[in-house]
């Protein structure tokens, strides 16, 4: 009974997570050369979270070396990597579930008491801090080292929920990669866009559908609408000037100020933009 009461918690580290079970599960290693596969890891309802794998090790070699009378040489230098608490039912080793995950290599630093992060690998996060909610990105590389635009969105899309994977017997076992394609593919963030609000380094824009009707050109300090679009109120005094749709600025005024007309497509600026 000490034995099992001393082995209910331990500690590992991550190589890697699989994300394509019903629950996720991740291959650890624990101390004394003790590797595990598919062990599951139970998350709170409604959070997901895919852990990154082990760091490369440079220069150092990933697989146990075997003396050459069979006897297993000290654990080698292994990359840096997410760490799990893992706790085995009953003390028993055979029935491992992980039960929280952590990684120091990514996690923000220097929050104040009561605020909180929700973050990645790559330094974008949903930061709550007391001066207000932050959704944050930034540009960056792809995985093949090219530049890479990244946006933050708001909108509302027609979808579908993820359908439950079908359970397959040992014969359909090739029929798992398949699956695992087809649940990477899956379009969480929607099949088609319905309205967006859309922000990039440069710029903001308004969509419908795939149509961009209106955005803000950060370089060239310039908003732009397609359609209709009325500034101030009925009684306004004053009129109000703004750009129609990249065709120049209009001051038609109904005692309320500017009206923006029937302006056929966003467009970059023109020489008109500067006539009022």
């Amino acid at each position: 009974m000490a034995f099992r009461t001393v082995h209910t918690l331990a500690r590992a580290t991550l190589n890697t997570a699989s994300d394509n079970p019903m629950m996720q599960e991740m291959h650890l290693d624990f101390f004394n050369n003790d590797s595990r596969k598919n062990i599951e890891r139970v998350q709170n309802y409604g959070f997901t979270s895919v852990p990154m794998p082990r760091s490369k090790q440079e220069g150092g070699q990933q697989q146990q070396q075997q003396s050459g009378g069979g006897e297993t040489q000290p654990e080698q230098p292994k990359g840096e990597a997410a760490e799990a608490l893992v706790m085995f039912q009953g003390g028993q080793r055979n029935h491992p579930v992980i039960v929280g995950i952590d990684d120091r290599r990514h996690r923000p630093r220097g929050l104040k008491p009561g605020e909180n992060a929700q973050y990645d690998d790559i330094g974008q996060m949903t930061l709550m801090r007391r001066k207000g909610l932050f959704l944050l990105t930034l540009d960056g590389k792809d995985d093949n080292g090219n530049d890479q635009e990244r946006m933050v969105s708001l909108r509302h899309v027609q979808k579908d929920k993820q359908p439950r994977p079908q359970k397959q017997n040992p014969s359909q076992a090739g029929g798992q990669s398949q699956q695992s394609q087809q649940d990477e593919d899956f379009p969480h963030e929607g099949k088609t866009v319905n309205t967006e609000i859309r922000c990039t380094k440069n710029r903001i824009e308004f969509r419908v559908g795939d149509d961009v009707v209106g955005y803000y050109d950060k370089d060239n300090k310039r908003w732009s609408f397609t359609g209709e679009m009325r500034l101030g109120a009925d009684d306004a005094s004053n009129p109000i000037y703004g750009v129609n749709g990249g065709s120049g600025m209009t001051t038609e005024t109904s005692g309320a100020g500017a009206v923006l007309v029937k302006a056929t497509k966003p467009g970059p600026p023109t020489s008109l933009d500067t006539q009022k």
